[in-house]
């Protein structure tokens, strides 16, 4: 064999295994793209743990968005013994319910505080028919403050929350209306964001038709801000947080939560949930009524 016919081998050796290589990055971001509403919005998991069963100082309602579509909430109303007089709308995280038994605990834990709760179910999910949007995340947060409002709750006693994916819609809701504060836990500061983090090395970025671009969108946001991060989550990295945080308006104030997560995600599901003391003394910083726990 002549240097020349080994140099072509070569040269075609390579040329296959750069094709074979392209073949799978296109073959893998076609998967992923074929995917991508179950992978963004996993609703079937939340179906799986919704329940029925509210505990007995709950009630479920019914909101009707502008589009029509009837979206499922649980109503907590606070503590007597313990009522500061503002409350929560709650946005939850992915693959979750209202109707939960997490959300449920979560929200009863609230609740025990002081802060009377609307946790809802976003089309698509838990109880809620329909097929989950971005866009229609946008609506049903509108509704579920306007189903507050309707109950004669100022919007100045309103405390916007989002965990996680709920973190889109409450900034979204945040940008357009006035209220009390504006709490985001395990937040990130857009979906392309993310997914660039879920999937290092792929072009993800230009491949996502959800946006929830927060990061620019917390710009236009003008009321108290506290973000709450655990440093070692392992689905949204603490890094999002510093973003947000920097983005943000004063007053704000970053809550880092450190410690053992026994979540299995490094504390992204529990860790807020799990120190409310720690949260109750942030915002009694900020707002009018809260006390700090003792």
């Amino acid at each position: 064999m002549t240097r020349k016919s080994g140099w072509r081998l070569v040269g075609r050796a390579l040329l296959g295994a750069a094709a074979l290589a392209a073949l799978g990055l296109a073959c893998s971001l076609g998967w992923l793209k074929l995917h991508e509403n179950e992978l963004v919005f996993q609703t079937a998991r939340s179906h799986l743990r919704a329940t029925q069963s509210l505990p007995a100082d709950a009630e479920r309602i019914t909101l009707t968005p502008a589009a029509g579509a009837s979206v499922a909430g649980a109503l907590y109303r606070a503590d007597p013994a313990s009522d500061n007089g503002y409350w929560v709308l709650h946005f939850h995280g992915n693959a979750d319910s209202a109707f939960s038994k997490w959300q449920i605990r979560d929200c009863e834990a609230l609740r025990r505080i002081g802060f009377g709760v609307l946790d809802i179910d976003y089309r698509g999910f838990g109880l809620s028919p329909g097929t989950a949007s971005e866009p229609g995340m946008y609506e049903d947060a509108e509704a579920a403050f306007q189903a507050l409002l309707e109950r004669k709750v100022p919007q100045n006693r309103i405390i916007i929350w989002g965990h996680s994916l709920g973190s889109g819609p409450a900034v979204m809701l945040a940008s357009r209306h006035h209220a009390a504060a504006l709490v985001l836990f395990g937040a990130f500061t857009s979906l392309p964001d993310a997914a660039a983090d879920a999937y290092p090395g792929l072009p993800v970025r230009w491949l996502t038709a959800e946006g929830f671009d927060s990061i620019d969108r917390i710009a236009a946001v003008h009321m108290p801000v506290v973000i709450a991060h655990s440093r070692a989550d392992t689905l949204i990295p603490y890094r999002h947080a510093l973003r947000l945080f920097a983005a943000a308006h004063e007053p704000k104030r970053l809550l880092t939560l450190d410690g053992v997560a026994h979540d299995g995600y490094g504390g992204h599901v529990d860790a807020l949930y799990d120190h409310l003391d720690l949260l109750a003394a942030q915002l009694a910083q900020l707002l009018p009524g809260i006390s700090a726990p003792r």
